[in-house]
């Protein structure tokens, strides 16, 4: 099956690409980086009935350290009966944003999430007060007190990736209903780079 995906793959990649125009990629630079987190907000779509409310912000401890700040409610478990998405816009040259440069859903949120924050888990489940966090969440008000943001490059993300500003949507939905959305704007930059 894994031959089967990897030779679909590269046969829509030679039908579809013409030797005469370049295959549409990212024009960053890429390579190993670091996160400079920016913001963290709620999505822009309108959210009146979240079954998850997340209630965060960022907060300057230091030059160098940020942390997320705030709570989380939750009003059904957090748990693998929701889907996990990730949808990222990049921003272009002139400052706007263009959407779903990389897009990616998948079931069983809870696990999905742990899966990839990876050691970060831990960290930023100890900054709500959760302890040996495992899934699901059950229903209660969590208060954030302060995840450092610099945990999240121990998380399995890639480590190499395309230097540049990302807003970066989480979206946990259930049978096509949102539970909750925010988003975080992140600067993916090169290590030595200063803020």
């Amino acid at each position: 099956m894994k031959c089967f995906l990897i030779n679909l793959i590269v046969f829509v990649i030679v039908v579809n690409s013409d030797t005469g125009k370049r295959l549409s990629l990212p024009q960053l630079p890429f390579g190993k980086y670091r996160l400079n987190f920016l913001a963290i907000t709620r999505c822009d779509i309108v959210q009146t009935n979240n079954k998850i409310k997340y209630e965060l912000y960022l907060s300057k401890k230091s030059a160098n350290t940020t942390e997320i700040k705030g709570n989380v409610t939750n009003y059904v478990p957090f748990d693998d009966t929701l889907d996990l998405e990730f949808n990222l816009a990049v921003k272009d040259s002139i400052g706007g944003w263009k959407e779903n440069a990389f897009v990616y859903k998948t079931p069983k949120a809870c696990s999905s999430l742990k899966k990839f924050l990876g050691r970060a888990w831990t960290p930023v489940m100890a900054s709500s007060g959760t302890y040996n966090a495992t899934c699901p969440f059950a229903v209660g008000y969590y208060p954030v007190v302060g995840a450092d943001t610099s945990v999240f490059m121990d998380s399995n993300f890639p480590k190499s990736f395309f230097y540049g500003t990302y807003k970066f949507r989480v979206i946990y939905s259930k049978k096509n209903e949102v539970y909750n959305c925010f988003t975080l704007i992140v600067e993916i930059k090169r290590p030595w780079e200063t803020d």
